[in-house]
C-alpha cells in the first residue's frame, strides 16, 4: 500500500485538470474557504464595521440613504493622518473613531443638495487627494455616473469645477469640464481619464492641470503646461491604477504606460503594450509587487510596464464560464494584505441579482484560487477603528459581547481596531464590512418577533436577502415550542443542523420559514446569521493512470484541527459523476469527519474506503456559521487496481 500525503496544497477553482498530478496541485474547487500558510481552511465570518449603514446615524442627514456604496478611500491629511471616506450613490461619508459612525458631509456651494444621484451599479467614484493651492487638505473624486467632479475640503462637499467653489478653477480651452471616469493625483497635476468636455466625452483622452503651485496652477487646464493627450487609438479606456512611478491605463487590447517626463509641456512619455486579452471591468484593477492585475471577458491579466500576460492559468476558462459577460464592468477589485488575497467582486452567470454575489480570491503568495458567496459592491482599506477600554466592550457594540460564552472573537483582541491594517467592502445596502473577522456572517440581533405559520423578525437595518440560509442562536421565549427556533449548536454533530430560509424581507424584518403558530411569546436575546457553506473538491484521483491501472484506495486519514468542528466528506468513484447538490451518485456519501481528541491541537481521523476505480474525487463540506476547517494535511492509502477500461 502506498500513502499519497496531500500538503502544502496549491489549487484552481475550475477546469483545473483530468487527474491528481502531484501533492501541491490537487484541488480544483475551493468555495467559502481559502489556503493560508499551506492549511485549507474555512473562510472567517465578517463583521459590520461601523455602527449602522451610512445615513443611517448621520450628524448631517439632510439625505436619506442606506444606497449601494460605491467607493470606499483612505484620504491623507499632512502625510500622516489618514480620514477613511465612503461614497454611496447619493452622498459622502466620513468615519468618525469617536462615535464609531459614518457621518454624512454636507452639500454646500454649487454642490446639489439632493446629492450625486448615481443611477448604474457599474458606475463607481474614482478620488484622490489632492492638495489646494496653499498646500492644505482636499479630495477630489468624480466619476461616470456623476454629474460634475467634486471636492471635500474638509468641511463640505462643493464644486471642483466651478469658480465660485473653487476660486483657482480654469476651465479647458475646448469647453467646460463635467465628469471623469477616473482621477489620479500624478506627476503634481491632477490628472482626468476619459473627461467629459463641453459634454463630449473622450474615451481616449488624458486630462491634465498645470503643475501644482501656491498660485492654483493645478487646478487650472487652459493654462501653460496644461492639456488634453489623446492616446493614438481606437480602443477605450477601461481603467488605471497607479504603478510606482508610472500610471498604467488599461485599454479594451492593451495596456498604456504614462511615465513622467521632464518637460512642462509634454509632461507625459506614452508606451503602448499591446496583449492578446485586455481590460473589461474598469475598477477591477488592483497592484502587487509592482504589476497590475485586472479582468477582461477572457482571463485576468497582469501587467509590469513591460509586458502582459495571463496569470488565470490555474483557472482556464473561469472568468469566460463563471462571470456575467454582460456584467462584467461590475467586476471591483481588492486586496487582503493579511492574507495575502487579491480580491475580485464579480456576478456570476447563474445569478439572478442585479449586482455582484461572489468574491473570485487569489492567494498571490501561495498560487490559490477559492469563490467566496459574498455580496460586495467594492472594496477598500483603513487602520481606523474604535479602540474601546475594558468597561466600553458590551453587547452594545457587538451582540456576541454581552456574555462570556457567546463571543467567537479572540478576547485579547476584542475592541482593539486602532492603527490595525483591515480590509473593507461596501455593499448594496449602505454597510462597511469588515473582513476575515471572527464572527458570523450578517449577523443581527433580535428586536422583536411576530409569530405565525413563517416568523417575522425585526433586526433593524440589515443586508439579508430572500433565500439566504440563516441560523438563529440565544433566542428566549416563553415556552419550549418558541426555544426551537434556535437551529443551531456548534458543539452538536453536522445532521442536527436544519437552516431556516429567508423567505421575504423589509428594510428592517426578515420571515423565516419556522412555524411559531403554536408557540409563545418572544422573551429576549437572539441573533440571526448567514450560514457559511464552505466546500473542497479534488481534482480527480489516480496516481497509477499511466501505468493503465485503476486505483484501489484502502481508507483516507485527515489531520483536522480539534477545534474545527466537523468536515462532511462525499467521495465519488468515476470523474463521470457529477458532485451536484444532492451528491448524486457518492460511492460515500456525507461521512462525518469530527475529531475527538481535546488535549491536543490537531487529530488524525480516518475514513474507510475499500474500493476500486478508474478515478476518485473526493469533496469535504461544512455548512456552519461559527466553526472554521482547519485542514492541514490528507493521507490517501492506495495501490493499483486492476486494467483501465482504455
Amino acid at each position: 500500500m502506498e500513502i499519497y500525503e496531500i500538503t502544502g496544497f496549491q489549487t484552481g477553482v475550475s477546469k483545473d485538470g483530468v487527474n491528481y498530478l502531484q501533492p501541491s496541485d490537487s484541488f480544483q474547487n475551493i468555495e467559502d474557504g481559502f489556503i493560508f500558510r499551506q492549511v485549507l481552511q474555512s473562510r472567517r465570518g465578517i463583521k459590520q464595521f461601523s455602527t449602522g449603514k451610512l445615513g443611517a446615524t448621520s450628524t448631517a442627514p439632510t439625505i436619506v440613504d442606506g444606497t449601494r456604496v460605491m467607493g470606499i478611500f483612505e484620504h491623507v491629511i499632512d502625510y500622516q493622518v489618514t480620514e477613511l471616506l465612503a461614497i454611496t450613490t447619493k452622498a459622502l461619508y466620513k468615519y468618525n473613531t469617536g462615535t464609531d459612525t459614518f457621518d454624512q458631509i454636507p452639500m454646500a456651494g454649487s454642490a446639489p443638495a439632493g446629492g450625486f444621484a448615481i443611477a448604474a451599479n457599474d458606475f463607481y467614484v474614482s478620488g484622490t487627494t489632492y492638495p489646494f493651492p496653499d498646500g492644505s487638505s482636499r479630495f477630489v473624486f468624480t466619476g461616470a455616473g456623476m454629474a460634475d467632479t467634486y471636492l471635500y475640503d474638509g468641511t463640505n462637499v462643493k464644486l471642483f469645477t466651478n469658480v465660485v467653489d473653487n476660486i483657482a478653477y480654469q476651465a479647458p480651452a475646448s469647453g467646460a469640464l463635467t465628469n471623469a471616469h477616473y482621477v489620479f493625483w500624478f506627476g503634481e497635476r491632477l490628472v482626468l481619464l476619459n473627461p467629459t468636455i463641453n459634454a463630449g466625452s473622450n474615451p481616449q483622452g488624458f486630462l491634465y492641470s498645470a503643475i501644482r503651485t501656491s498660485g492654483g496652477n493645478g487646478d487650472k487646464f487652459n493654462t501653460s503646461g496644461a492639456g488634453l493627450l489623446s492616446a493614438d487609438t481606437s480602443e477605450y479606456i477601461n481603467g488605471a491604477i497607479i504603478l510606482g512611478d508610472v500610471l498604467s491605463v488599461k485599454f479594451t487590447r492593451s495596456d498604456w504606460i504614462l511615465e513622467k517626463t521632464r518637460d512642462n509641456f509634454n509632461p507625459f512619455f506614452i508606451q503602448k503594450i499591446p496583449s492578446v486579452i485586455g481590460t473589461d471591468a474598469g475598477f477591477s484593477m488592483v497592484t502587487w509587487e509592482n504589476e497590475s492585475i485586472s479582468i477582461g471577458k477572457t482571463g485576468i491579466i497582469s501587467a509590469n510596464g513591460r509586458n502582459q500576460y495571463r496569470i488565470d492559468k490555474k483557472i482556464p476558462a473561469f472568468i469566460q464560464d463563471q462571470f456575467d459577460s454582460a456584467n462584467i464592468n461590475l467586476t471591483y477589485g481588492g486586496f487582503d494584505r493579511t492574507n495575502n488575497q487579491l480580491l475580485f467582486a464579480y456576478k456570476s452567470i447563474d445569478s439572478t441579482d442585479t449586482t455582484q454575489d461572489k468574491v473570485l480570491i487569489n492567494n498571490y503568495a501561495e498560487n490559490t484560487w477559492a469563490v467566496y458567496d459574498l455580496r460586495f459592491s467594492c472594496f477598500g482599506q483603513t487602520d481606523k477603528g474604535i479602540d474601546l477600554t475594558w468597561d466600553d466592550i458590551d453587547e452594545t457594540n457587538d451582540p456576541s459581547w454581552g456574555s462570556w460564552e457567546t463571543t467567537e472573537e479572540i478576547w485579547n483582541r476584542i475592541g482593539i481596531e486602532e492603527t490595525i491594517q483591515k480590509t473593507l467592502a461596501g455593499d448594496d445596502n449602505g454597510f462597511i464590512w469588515l473582513l476575515n473577522q471572527d464572527a458570523d456572517d450578517y449577523v443581527n440581533a433580535f428586536v422583536s418577533v411576530i409569530l405565525g405559520a413563517t416568523t417575522t423578525i425585526n433586526i433593524g437595518d440589515h443586508s439579508f436577502e430572500v433565500g439566504d440560509e440563516v441560523i438563529v442562536q440565544g433566542a428566549v421565549g416563553a415556552d419550549d415550542a418558541f426555544d426551537e427556533i434556535n437551529n443551531f449548536d456548534p458543539a452538536l454533530p453536522y445532521a442536527s443542523y436544519t437552516p431556516w430560509i429567508v423567505q421575504s424581507i423589509t428594510a428592517s424584518e426578515i420571515v423565516i420559514d419556522f412555524d411559531s403558530s403554536q408557540a409563545g411569546a418572544y422573551v429576549s436575546d437572539g441573533t440571526v446569521s448567514k450560514t457559511i457553506d464552505f466546500s473542497a473538491e479534488m481534482v480527480p484521483f489516480n496516481p497509477f493512470r499511466a501505468q493503465g491501472r485503476k486505483c484501489y484506495i484502502s481508507h483516507i486519514e485527515f489531520l483536522l484541527d480539534t477545534n474545527a468542528g466537523f468536515l462532511n466528506v462525499d467521495l465519488f468513484d468515476s470523474e463521470e459523476v457529477s458532485s451536484g447538490p444532492d451528491n448524486e451518485g457518492a460511492f460515500k456519501e456525507n461521512v462525518l469527519i469530527q475529531p475527538t481528541q481535546v488535549r491536543k491541537k490537531r487529530e488524525w481521523i480516518s475514513m474507510s474506503v475499500n474500493h476500486e476505480a478508474e478515478f476518485f474525487t473526493l469533496k469535504m463540506n461544512q455548512a456552519s456559521p461559527a466553526l472554521q476547517v482547519l485542514l492541514t494535511s490528507i493521507r490517501i492509502h492506495a495501490k493499483p487496481g486492476g486494467l483501465t477500461s482504455g
